[in-house]
């Protein structure tokens, strides 16, 4: 039997499980919505995918968030959720985000509310501030996993090493790629990446995987990688550049982090490596502010600060 003919019987398989199921889900009284996601929503099956499902159900408490079921012999893993916890989980995800993109592909199968409807469709939207806000987030993860290539190729002199921290870092730069063009990160990112800028991911990605690993090789994939992030940098980290300009005075570390610690995963460590090396590119100054340890101590010490200083229009404002 061809590959394709089988296919087709897999996915026709998968389909009729999931009529049956939901058919029998509809007559819950307390089901308002089923959600399909994962590859039967939008990609293709084989004989080991499962189908993923999320139940909405009537605000109650749970006995687990999560349940697998079966229906011809076909697997099918459910995650349940009340009403309001799915309301407040759309609400609070970030655009662009892993959970905001599994959901953009799935297929909403029926709802006895349309309120769901509503509240389904804004998870297709990805905001202007919630893409900035993830550009930020998975630029700081791209500068701490080129860090670890630089520092295996130059310092441990292991190529192999460091072009093992690239392929990691790939994911992350895919996604950036695909929120730059206004797009969702899918799973598949690299594979949308790859289509928006075919000449950079062949050598970060295609050329890495398979060719032979060199130390010249290794090196030309870091440059590309600073190369693109340098291009990138006021768009990528347009929040923390705009934040900075509008206070129009020095701020600590501690001041970035509990500015956007509240709506982006944030630390000092990430801050402080993402404000260095906007300062290295001259588009912050870098300084340094008196602190404490703890608020009873009496030895100040140094803490890093930082200070847009031009009363030029940026590049990133005036886009």
């Amino acid at each position: 039997m061809g590959l394709q003919k089988f296919g087709e019987q897999t996915t026709a398989l998968f389909r009729e499980a999931l009529n049956q199921f939901i058919e029998k889900v509809k007559k819950d009284d307390q089901v308002i919505a089923a959600v399909l996601l994962g590859s039967l929503s939008y990609d293709q099956v084989w004989e080991k995918s499962d189908i993923d499902l999320k139940l909405i159900v009537h605000d109650q408490k749970l006995g687990s968030g999560y349940m697998c079921f079966v229906e011809n012999d076909v697997p099918i893993n459910a995650s349940i959720q009340t009403r309001n916890e799915f309301k407040r989980w759309i609400e609070r995800s970030v655009g662009g985000s892993i959970s905001q993109s599994m959901l953009y592909r799935s297929t909403l199968l029926f709802t006895k509310d349309a309120s769901i409807t509503d509240y389904f469709e804004q998870i297709r939207i990805v905001g202007e501030r919630d893409r900035q806000l993830q550009l930020q987030q998975l630029g700081g993860y791209s500068l701490a996993l080129l860090a670890k290539a630089e520092k295996w190729l130059h310092v441990k002199e292991d190529a192999v090493y460091s072009a093992f921290w690239i392929i990691k870092m790939v994911d992350v730069l895919s996604q950036i790629e695909v929120l730059l063009n206004e797009d969702v990160p899918m799973r598949e990112s690299v594979k949308q990446a790859l289509a928006y800028n075919p000449d950079f991911f062949c050598v970060i990605y295609t050329e890495m995987v398979l060719g032979t690993v060199t130390e010249a090789g290794v090196q030309s994939a870091i440059d590309q990688i600073n190369g693109y992030l340098n291009a990138g940098a006021e768009r990528i980290f347009r929040p923390m550049l705009a934040y900075l300009k509008e206070e129009a005075d020095v701020r600590t570390v501690t001041d970035i982090v509990l500015k956007f610690k509240p709506v982006i995963e944030t630390d000092t460590g990430s801050a402080t490596a993402i404000c260095d090396w906007l300062a290295e590119r001259g588009l912050l100054m870098k300084m340094e502010s008196e602190t404490k340890a703890t608020p009873k101590s009496r030895i100040m010490l140094l803490e890093p600060a930082y200070l847009v200083e031009s009363d030029e229009i940026p590049e990133w404002e005036r886009g």
